[in-house]
């Protein structure tokens, strides 16, 4: 027997016991080594990569993801909104002329050429995420529109909740060029939806607003109840009150409908871009922007009472939350504080572990997440707050032990 021979029959014990190893924890390769946010992370499209098609009106600011979700055909679909700036405010437009000089030094672009505004769209994946579509559009209202939450229904049907903005800002009432446009509101929120896997979509149907200046919404997952009902969250302000308020729209008929069965007003605080989910024991859990409060309902969302808990501990406005809540009773919580974080609490919100990063790089801004079998979350964000942006996936599970996350790759 030659010594190289001798070297591999000596080798041979040590490397079936690895192999005995890996087979017996049936640990992943990527478990070796923790993935950065940068390695983790997948671009669906932005200013600089799959760019959408050129309208006027298009400028950089591809972002403010609405959300994903994984259609019948099993095919995911991303919404997002694409424009020039934070709001892409539709021609003729109209800013009170302070703040009109205060965003220009800041660099918002006020006479961009827009017809309509931003528009909604989405991207489509048929191979798990590894690969998307070029951008397309959901939605181009004739004033501004961006998505909020997607969702998929049992059925099959798609429900899309849009926000549309009016060509105003700054003023306690609506100009009056502007007065017929939404209501006379500075933002609506409308719903459409799809039967055919996002092919087609229904004409826009207007939600009454609870205030009567505006209500809007953020990329906050739907809640379905057990008795087929859908909860969604949004927030609305009324002229004169110092802070904004939360409102809860339930649907009973499929997403066609959406009337407000409660308003949840704090006279210290914000009820701002509010998030949802249902725990375990059927009660249902609220989280606020700005300082991450903590509230809950034990009669499916008619009545709500502040826990007195709160997700973070420090100063920074906590935005856009997102709760999933997993197999095991855990319940997360995701935002943009600072960064892009995430927090765990083991007693339905009541305590919260300290924050624990996600992507630190990006802005965050969540939208709506996928909430996989193997309880990993999948949800889109932002990479900046302004222009140029794009929208990036993250995957992530809570540890063992539910104290910690790790990253994962967006495709398995």
């Amino acid at each position: 027997m030659t010594i190289t021979r001798i070297r591999i029959v000596a080798l041979l014990p040590a490397v079936l016991s690895l192999v005995a190893i890996l087979v017996v924890s049936q640990a992943p390769l990527w478990a070796a080594k923790p993935l950065s946010a940068s390695q983790a992370r997948l671009k669906v499209t932005g200013a600089r990569h799959n760019r959408p098609d050129a309208y006027k009106g298009i400028g950089d600011f591809i972002g403010w993801p609405g959300g994903i979700d994984r259609l019948p055909n099993g095919d995911l679909l991303v919404t997002h909104s694409s424009g020039y700036w934070h709001s892409s405010f539709a021609m003729p437009r109209q800013i009170e002329p302070e703040l009109a000089k205060r965003w220009r030094a800041e660099g918002w672009p006020l006479d961009f050429a827009a017809p309509t505004g931003g528009r909604t769209m989405g991207c489509r994946s048929t191979d798990g995420g590894r690969t998307w579509s070029k951008p397309f559009t959901i939605l181009d209202h004739r004033l501004d529109d961006g998505a909020h939450a997607v969702m998929t229904l049992p059925g099959g049907r798609i429900v899309c909740l849009v926000g549309v903005q009016a060509s105003w800002y700054g003023y306690t009432h609506a100009p009056t060029a502007f007065a017929k446009d939404i209501d006379g509101l500075n933002t609506k929120q409308f719903v459409i939806h799809s039967d055919d896997n996002g092919k087609t979509w229904s004409k826009p149907r207007g939600l009454k607003s609870p205030g009567d200046f505006y209500e809007r919404g953020h990329g906050g997952r739907p809640v379905l109840l057990s008795d087929g009902s859908i909860l969604w969250a949004t927030y609305y302000q009324v002229r004169g009150r110092k802070f904004l308020s939360g409102a809860i729209r339930r649907s009973t008929d499929n997403g066609l409908t959406w009337p407000v069965i409660s308003r949840i007003v704090r006279k210290d605080n914000a009820i701002d871009e509010p998030a949802i989910a249902e725990l375990k024991d059927g009660r249902l859990v609220l989280v606020t922007r700005p300082d991450g409060a903590i509230f809950h309902s034990a009669d499916k969302g008619r009545t709500w009472k502040d826990s007195g808990s709160r997700v973070i501990s420090g100063g920074g406005k906590f935005k856009a939350p997102q709760l999933a809540v997993l197999a095991d009773g855990t319940l997360v919580a995701f935002a943009t504080w600072r960064n892009l974080r995430a927090w765990i609490s083991r007693d339905g919100g009541m305590t919260w572990t300290k924050d624990l990063p996600l992507d630190i790089g990006s802005y965050g801004y969540p939208g709506s997440y996928i909430l996989e079998k193997d309880g990993s979350i999948l949800f889109p964000y932002c990479a900046s707050g302004r222009a140029p942006n794009a929208v990036y996936l993250l995957r992530f599970r809570v540890n063992a032990a539910r104290d910690g996350v790790e990253l994962l790759p967006v495709v398995r």
